[in-house]
């Protein structure tokens, strides 16, 4: 029976050696599984670290890569939106202007203005020729000889010269000028030899050059 119970026991050393080797393999655990500082696991949470910091870093380029990108595309959107706004006003201000000028009649407009001319008329040499006589005759009543003579031809001359001025200055001609305002704001002056049929104000066409009612 003692003899059972012995081979029954651990040997020392076999127990010793089995503690050891279970001491062992918990500090290893503990060592692979961090609980226990080591210079390995100190690199590898650097690296964990490096590797954390630097992915933030790249999703933060990223973002505001994508955002600048974002915010120009918007401004090119604009400047192509501002730049089509005023071609489109330019284009309607060039119609406007183009359908304005088409409205222009240029052969139109109105009388601002009927005014009367007085001319002298051209001598037609009767008063030179009256004048002559009628002087030629007073003369002759003047003096004896060639006083006579001298006092003929003298009357003769200023009674021509005085026959003349009094022809022109009973003969006077009256014409008429109208002023016409056209649309294009031009001046035009159209001439009359007779008391012209229009008012002041009236609205007139050009036509073969005569002025004609609208």
């Amino acid at each position: 029976m003692e003899t059972n119970n012995n081979s029954k026991r651990i040997h020392p050393l076999v127990a010793a050696a089995a503690v050891g080797v279970l001491l062992v393999s918990l500090v290893g655990v503990a060592a692979m599984t961090g609980m226990l500082p080591n210079s390995n696991s100190e690199g590898s949470q650097k690296e964990a670290i490096a590797a954390l910091e630097k992915d933030a870093a790249d999703k933060a380029a990223a973002a505001q890569a994508a955002e600048d990108k974002a915010y120009q595309a918007r401004k090119e959107a604009d400047e192509r939106q501002a730049a089509a706004s005023k071609t489109a006003n330019q284009a309607k201000s060039s119609s406007s202007t183009k359908v304005a000028q088409a409205q222009i009649c240029y052969d139109c407009g109105r009388i601002e203005s009927i005014r009367s001319v007085q001319t002298q008329a051209k001598p037609s040499g009767v008063g030179i020729v009256g004048g002559a006589v009628v002087g030629g005759l007073l003369g002759n009543q003047i003096g004896n000889g060639n006083g006579r003579s001298l006092a003929t031809v003298a009357g003769a001359v200023g009674g021509g010269y005085a026959g003349n001025e009094i022809e022109k200055r009973t003969r006077t001609a009256t014409t008429y000028e109208v002023r016409v305002r056209m649309e294009d704001g031009k001046i035009r002056t159209f001439p009359y030899d007779h008391q012209p049929n229009w008012n002041t104000g009236d609205r007139v066409r050009v036509v073969d050059g005569y002025l004609r009612a609208r």
